[in-house]
């Protein structure tokens, strides 16, 4: 079933007004990295065409979503992104925006992980919010659909996205965090 005439034109607007906002003038880095005392980071997997255990990976850091680099790019920092998504390892990573290109700032450039590391925090890289990429650099995980015992959070995928649920156009935004019902069609 298809979407109802003039709701795709609804649905754009509000797509485009979401990525419009998520698009905004970005903030300056901070001088350092994050620390294990200040708040946690948050990942997800997005893009498409994708699985729910691969993507584009995204980062949340200094109150902005991101991407990061596929220069230097390689297996072990898939294994310790996978492990911050909740999956037990990797099977692959992907290069130039393989899930499409992402948006807003491009958070790390040559990761280096040995891939023992807890935390993308401990790996090396330039910094947080030095790269010379572009989002056609865009790196991807693909993670072993197995999940960490016990994990608790889950990844967000993309950032508008709208369902047909049982005749009702329900449209979701992770941008926001909301449902918003648009009626019956």
């Amino acid at each position: 079933m298809g979407v109802p005439h003039g709701w795709r034109e609804l649905l754009g607007l509000f797509c485009g007004l979401c990525l419009w906002v998520s698009a905004a003038e970005p903030s300056p880095p901070t001088p350092t990295g994050p620390s294990r005392e200040g708040p946690p980071l948050q990942f997800r997997l997005a893009g498409y065409p994708r699985k729910h255990n691969e993507g584009r990976i995204e980062v949340f850091y200094n109150q902005e979503w991101g991407t990061i680099c596929d220069d230097d790019f390689t297996l072990a920092n898939a294994h310790v992104l996978c492990r911050h998504l909740g999956f037990v390892a990797a099977t692959g990573w992907t290069h130039s925006a393989k899930y499409g290109k992402g948006s807003g700032r491009i958070w790390l450039d040559n990761l280096s992980c040995s891939g023992s590391e807890k935390s993308v925090v401990d790996c090396r890289s330039r910094g947080w919010g030095n790269s010379d990429c572009s989002h056609e650099e865009d790196a991807g995980v693909i993670c072993k659909d197995e999940r960490i015992a016990g994990f608790v959070d889950s990844n967000v995928i993309e950032p508008c996205d709208y369902y047909l649920v049982r005749h009702l156009l329900v449209i979701w935004s992770a941008c926001y965090g909301i449902f918003i019902y648009l009626g019956s069609s």
